[in-house]
């Protein structure tokens, strides 16, 4: 073999992994990391599972002295109509288009929207025993009317806003119109929403896992790791 051909080829194996992994050094540690953290941290407990949010009160029949067909009549329009217990009191959710509204199973009539203290007795109603810590108390309630944060979709506006002082800062939204947890969040699905982010280097809205950023990094990335397999190759005698 011709020692200068051979010499040739090692340095451009070495030039293009020196300045390839030099360009995506950073993308590679950040997906190191962040993939860490996916593995690492249980689906189950960011997707908050285990924050118990179910309502398990069971309704009795005499409880209910509104037939459900006299709802239908006085909301024809209505596309679902739910009998459920809420704040010990049985009544009717009705899912009309574009909005939602409760109706008394005794009397017929159309209860007010969720209030605040309504919220905060909701929200420790389904704070599950050892989930949230027991002596966490709520910080901040607020109504959000017209702008959701990131982490919530607009469509579940009107909601509530409830923060616990706990470690991880718990948040439960609470609908306005149903008195339905409708989302629940903590810090460390935070971190997992803004790493996934920067795992998928879609720094918007973190949705394009297609984007072409992420394509073009990838394939440099594969080129970088690739010609440092050939340079070991090449100089395989060398280090053993």
């Amino acid at each position: 073999m011709n020692p200068k051909r051979t010499l040739k080829k090692i340095s451009s194996a070495q030039f293009v992994h020196r300045w390839l992994m030099l360009l995506f050094a950073i993308p590679i540690v950040i997906w190191g990391f962040t993939g860490s953290y996916f593995v690492l941290m249980d689906i189950g407990f960011i997707r908050s599972d285990h924050i118990v949010v179910e309502q398990t009160d069971k309704v009795s029949a005499s409880s209910v002295s509104y037939p459900i067909i006299q709802v239908y009549q006085d909301f024809p329009e209505a596309k679902k109509v739910t009998l459920k217990s809420l704040l010990q009191q049985a009544v009717y959710q009705v899912n009309l288009p574009g909005e939602s509204v409760l109706i008394s199973a005794q009397s017929g009539k159309q209860l007010e929207t969720i209030s605040e203290q309504q919220a905060k007795i909701l929200a420790h109603t389904f704070q599950h025993q050892g989930a949230i810590s027991p002596s966490a108390s709520i910080t901040t309630v607020t109504l959000l009317t017209s702008k959701a944060p990131p982490e919530l979709a607009s469509r579940y506006l009107p909601v509530w806003q409830l923060v616990f002082d706990d470690m991880a800062k718990s948040t439960l939204y609470i609908c306005a119109q149903t008195g339905a947890v409708v989302t629940k969040r903590h810090e460390y699905w935070r971190w997992f929403d803004l790493f996934w982010k920067w795992h998928i280097m879609d720094y918007d809205d973190g949705e394009a896992i297609d984007n072409a950023l992420l394509f073009y990094t990838a394939i440099g990335s594969f080129i970088a790791v690739f010609s440092g397999v050939i340079l070991l190759w090449q100089r395989r005698k060398r280090y053993s």
